[in-house]
């Protein structure tokens, strides 16, 4: 008998609210020797470890986590690792085991958690013909399940015997009737012994086999069907505790339905109508009425039917739901735990199942699909993961993988994993075949004898926290995370400082990040800051980038691939570098802007799109000496632009054909007489077949080449005109539907050529008064209806205007001054009134003028922009697709392009160049290749060649709003969200060196309202801000995390933008120093959470949300030692539901994920 013993100094230690504390157990945990204690709380999902001092005091306590719905049960300790110290295991409801490791002698620790390993591998059982459709049940009652297979083309069913170790006896044989196409089992005898139904397609009926107790069966017995039963499917269809039968009779589009009779045979069928081509059916109760009712899946008309069931046996009519294309498999199951019946449907032709959720009425909602394999034909729903969630596995007809699609418990699901089998599965059974408590597939092959065999793993899998380094010096600066590829994964986007690159991490399945793509930004760039948004409308994720090197905001648009395209950063520095950026819509135009804040800096900015077009991928094509003159026309008739040059050393005139796509394919050159300048193109015979005309400079003639409409031309024709010839246009000036020509000469003139419709003319000199005539357009300008000629005269500085009479004569020519030396002109509207205007490129100024119309052929004063050094050509377009005339000019002297891009209103931005060949001296625009852009074809004189430039968008970012916040050494951070319900998105802004928030409600026009500040407190330095409704009053509220006074601050707002002025306040602790922090929904009680990390301690610390605004005390977690912590964002990695979190260290330079799973 023992003696009683007393205790004294009972110690308490509180696990916390709801913690639940369920195990504990003792051990040294950091070589002290002193005993700690770990406690596993099944309640809030943790494992607390207590250290104790040499005054049996505690010295510090550290919570880690196990993961939502984890639920912690048992302990252990031990050193598994072998290295010396203890670490410690843990038992979750989860199924799986989570193991703590106290990894080195400062006694920091790591987390290994368990996780789904999937199937590995896979084994094979032959079965002697080829399968097509498989069950497993226990036939032969030894409590080992036994595999069920039929073979099509065989008119064969194979029955293996289990060994209850995932492996089968030697199949046993029984015929069929022709075509076996499904089957189903069930007692149909109350005999408890499994008996079979085989639906036979091509012998149109049902064979019914009753089973003995040693897994054998009987003779089949046989009831005719509808035509081609295609699959088979039991239920209780009266009401009478029997089994019954249904067959989806795919060739007459019916449904049979064999009333049983609970001993074995079963009535004739009654057949019912369905949709067309019902190819598989299912049976449950979708209206709650406890009566059975059926779903058809229809393979010709994307749709599946379902009839609702009396409870005698019969069906009512039809009721038809959208699926996907040819769905051909139809299963259901409660997918979301409401107690309602839900519905799958395999889709075959568009590779997707399609998830129909179920309401009380016999309703369901519509489709969300999810992709799959090639062909899916086969779906069983199960919780293969053992997550209590019910997941689908899905059998491909025509790929070599099992598809594994998990689910939330609500309904939804992730994106399918895929698990290698070597089988094209028609069919797929899911079961625990070794009694392991895990379950195992079973996989069909109609190619081969063998069937594949998937044992899940019997051992625990364990992953650690992850930590991604950004790379050597990279200066990790910022991090976001958003979906950028579309795969309904979450993927990184990191800024990295000190390398000048952006990092993206795309994340995958399994909480790690498969693939890494570095995109290099320019050097010295030291990008600061990321943001997404869509920037270019093209529903496809972009990223904004703060240049803080360059004092720039840049672009990457993303496609979907998952890879991005860098645009030029042509837009004009800013006074601070930018040093955060966010994207918001603050006009409601489904377009991202971007806000940016700076360093040192009283304001902060709206940032909006504007496209710079640019022009890319030259193609360069030779051809003779000198080219002078470009122009493009479809002369062959099929609908691609050809490309017409003259050659002014060579005296030639090169032809290219246009394919289509942007090339060309040389055809032919053509001899012309001396000093060949211009060509213009028109249909001078009336023939219907273009025809050409170069001038000539050294002669008195110009060159006729009349088209025979596939490309090529007859011999050319001179036609003198008593001068030589620089320049020409064409137009109808006498209205009598002949071209005529207008000719402008060195002689000082111009020559009015008046076609007589079979390519010959009559001339009409019109003079000028001492200058030379280098360009000629012929249009409209008083919209008379009467074409008017507008010559750029070379020598007296002016554009001079001849308003036509209809009749091929003209006043008096009208001038307008412009630069020195016009050499080419352009004419269009570049001020959206209507009007036409006119660009002059003059050479002494190296500048464009300007000529808005004022639409009865007078204009205004010339505008001049500068452009390069002897600007030649020019031509008027959209070049950036924004709806408004944009200017490129050639600019010789300079070998480049300079692009002038329009406002809409007349005014211009300031020149952007693009580098050409050498000497380029004509230019013509087109859109060559059919992608709705204009592209450019250059002659470059200097080196011979024509390069063709295709254009595309080049997106930069342009300062549309400046708020001011008042002078600041730190950038602020800021939120963006609608705060007061008016459907416009508002900033608030955390300015750490004023101790405030400053709030600023947008007006939806890019225009806020004044800012309204809340004080976060004398000393309190708020440098990092959130946003959310903590209080569920369905207002935004804000919080900050403020470093200088250790705590985070929470406003909540009133709904009208305003907030409470006294903030509440929660400790972070003492010289902790907060410096980043996130909001989202931790412990799934649909109260959002707090996050925040400290940079001082290494430490991130959680603030629990008990929904009335208030929180629980802060939770802390330690970090690495020398970490720094400075960001944190959250998303959910491990695509299981549960919130996951990523953080930026400072102080090692990398980005660590902690991942709940489960």
């Amino acid at each position: 008998m023992f003696a009683p013993k007393s205790f004294v100094n009972l110690f308490t230690y509180s696990t916390g609210y709801d913690s639940f504390p369920y195990a504990l157990t003792t051990g040294d945990l950091n070589n002290d020797n002193r005993l700690d204690i770990i406690i596993a709380n099944f309640g809030t999902n943790e494992i607390h470890l207590v250290f104790f001092n040499s005054s049996n005091t505690i010295q510090e306590t550290l919570i880690i986590s196990t993961g939502v719905n984890s639920h912690p049960s048992s302990v252990a300790v031990a050193d598994f690792n072998s290295d010396g110290f203890v670490d410690i295991a843990v038992s979750n409801y989860d199924n799986r085991l989570d193991a703590i490791v106290v990894s080195n002698d400062t006694g920091s620790i790591e987390l290994l958690k368990g996780y789904f390993a999937g199937f590995p591998s896979y084994a094979t059982h032959d079965v002697k013909y080829n399968s097509t459709t498989v069950a497993v049940n226990d036939l032969n009652h030894d409590g080992i399940l036994d595999m069920i297979v039929l073979s099509r083309a065989s008119n064969m069913m194979m029955i293996s015997l289990g060994y209850g170790n995932g492996s089968f006896q030697s199949p046993t044989f029984y015929s069929t009737s022709s075509n076996p196409y499904s089957l189903a089992i069930g007692d149909f005898n109350n005999d408890t012994n499994i008996d079979i139904v085989v639906a036979n397609r091509n012998s149109h009926n049902i064979c019914v086999y009753l089973g003995n107790d040693d897994g054998t069966l009987g003779t089949p017995s046989n009831y005719s069907t509808g035509s081609e039963p295609a699959f088979v499917a039991l239920g209780d269809f009266n009401n009478d505790d029997r089994l019954d039968i249904v067959v989806a009779n795919f060739g007459n589009n019916s449904v049979s339905v064999f009333l049983g009779y609970g001993n074995g045979r079963f009535t004739n069928e009654t057949r019912y109508s369905s949709g067309s081509k019902p190819i598989c059916v299912a049976t449950s109760d979708f209206n709650n009425d406890n009566q059975a009712d059926l779903v058809l899946a229809n393979f010709n008309n994307r749709s599946m039917t379902i009839l609702f069931g009396y409870n005698n046996g019969s069906f009512g009519n039809p009721t038809v739901y959208r699926t996907g294309t040819n769905p051909y498999f139809v299963t259901v199951a409660d997918l979301n735990n409401d107690g309602r019946v839900d519905i799958v449907v395999a889709n075959s032709v568009s590779s997707t199942v399609s998830v129909l959720l179920g309401s009380t009425n016999g309703t369901f909602v519509t489709q969300v699909t999810y992709g799959v394999g090639t062909f899916p034909a086969w779906v069983v729903i199960d919780d293969i993961n053992n997550d209590t969630w019910l997941d689908l596995i899905v059998g491909c007809a025509n790929v070599p993988n099992l598809y594994t699609v998990y689910g939330h418990g609500n309904g939804s699901f992730d994106t399918a994993v895929s698990y290698y089998t070597n089988s094209l599965s028609y069919s797929v059974a899911v079961a625990d075949l070794n009694n392991d408590k895990r379950l195992d597939l079973v996989v069909t092959n109609s190619y081969s004898t063998y069937i594949a065999v998937l044992v899940q793993p019997s051992t625990g899998a364990l992953v650690d926290d992850l930590k991604y380094a950004s790379g050597g010096g990279s200066k990790l600066q910022s991090m976001i995370t958003c979906d950028l590829n579309n795969d309904s994964r979450l993927d990184m986007i990191v800024a990295n400082y000190g390398t000048d690159d952006i990092s993206i991490l795309f994340g995958s399945d399994n909480t790690t990040f498969r693939n890494r793509l570095t995109i290099t930004m320019e050097l010295n760039s030291a990008p600061a800051s990321v943001a997404v948004g869509y920037f270019n409308n093209d529903s496809q994720l972009d990223i904004a980038v703060a240049l803080s090197g360059f004092h720039q905001v840049g672009i990457l648009l993303g496609d979907d691939r998952g890879s991005f395209s860098r645009q030029n950063t042509y837009q004009t520095p800013s006074e601070s570098p930018p040093a955060v950026i966010s994207a918001g819509d603050f006009n409601n135009d489904e377009q991202s802007e971007i806000v940016a804040g700076y360093a040192y800096s009283d304001v902060i900015n709206i940032l909006t799109i504007f496209n710079s077009g640019s022009f890319v991928n030259p193609q360069t094509y030779a051809v003779d000496l000198r080219p002078r003159c470009v122009v493009l026309e479809d002369i062959n008739y099929d609908s691609y632009a050809d490309m017409m040059v003259v050659n002014y050393d060579s005296d030639t005139l090169s032809v290219f054909l246009g394919t289509g796509n942007g090339s060309f394919r040389y055809s032919s050159t053509y001899s012309v007489k001396s000093l060949a300048l211009s060509v213009v193109v028109g249909d001078f015979n009336n023939d219907d077949r273009l025809d050409l005309v170069v001038t000539s400079g050294g002669t008195n003639d110009i060159i006729l080449y009349l088209g025979l409409g596939n490309g090529f031309f007859e011999d050319p024709k001179a036609i003198t005109i008593g001068y030589n010839s620089r320049t020409a246009a064409v137009g109808d000036l006498d209205n009598d539907t002949n071209l005529d020509i207008v000719i402008g000469s060195d002689s000082k003139l111009l020559v009015v050529l008046r076609g007589n419709g079979d390519g010959s003319f009559t001339s009409q000199i019109i003079y000028l008064n001492s200058s030379y005539p280098s360009d000629i357009h012929i249009t409209d300008f008083n919209n008379d209806t009467r074409l008017d000629i507008a010559v750029a005269n070379y020598a007296v500085n002016n554009v001079g205007i001849f308003l036509g009479y209809g009749n091929g004569s003209f006043m008096p020519q009208v001038t307008y001054s412009v630069d020195v030396g016009p050499v080419s002109l352009a004419v269009g509207d570049l001020n959206n009134d209507g009007r036409l205007d006119i660009v002059a490129t003059t050479v002494g100024y190296r500048s464009v003028s300007i000529l808005l119309g004022n639409g009865n052929a007078s204009f205004r004063n010339v505008i001049r922009y500068s452009v390069g050094i002897l600007p030649q050509s020019v031509v008027i377009g959209d070049f950036n697709n924004d709806g408004y005339s944009d200017i490129v000019v050639a600019n010789l002297g300079s070998n480049s392009l300079g692009i002038l891009l329009g406002y809409g209103d007349g005014e211009f931005i300031p020149q952007l160049t693009q580098q050409t060949g050498s000497a380029p001296i004509s230019i013509a625009a087109s859109d060559l290749n059919k992608d709705a852009k204009l592209d450019i074809v250059v002659a470059n004189s200097g080196d011979n060649t024509v390069t063709v430039w295709f254009g595309q968008p080049d997106l930069i970012f342009i300062i549309e709003t400046e708020l001011s916040i008042g002078n600041t050494s730190q950038p602020p951070s800021f939120v963006i969200e609608d705060f007061n319900h008016d459907t416009y998105d508002d900033i608030i802004i955390a300015n750490a060196d004023y101790n405030h928030i400053g709030v600023f409600l947008g007006y939806g026009n890019f225009s806020f309202a004044n800012q309204i500040t809340y004080s976060t407190g004398p000393s309190s330095s708020p440098n990092a801000i959130a946003t959310g409704d903590f209080n569920h009053d369905g207002h935004f509220d804000v919080v900050t995390v403020n470093s200088l006074s250790n705590t985070i601050g929470i406003f909540f707002g009133d709904g009208n933008g305003s907030f409470s002025s006294n903030q509440t306040t929660y400790s972070t602790g003492p010289s902790s120093n907060p410096s980043s922090l996130a909001v989202d929904y931790f412990n799934h009680d649909a109260n959002l959470d707090i996050i925040i990390v400290s940079y001082d301690n290494n430490k991130f610390g959680v603030f629990l949300g008990r929904g009335d605004g208030t929180f629980d005390n802060m939770m802390p977690y330690s970090m690495s030692y020398g970490s720094h912590p400075f960001s944190v964002v959250t998303g959910n990695f491990g695509q299981d539901g549960k919130v996951d979190f990523a953080v930026a260290n400072q102080g090692t330079d990398s980005l660590s994920i902690y991942v709940q799973t489960c």
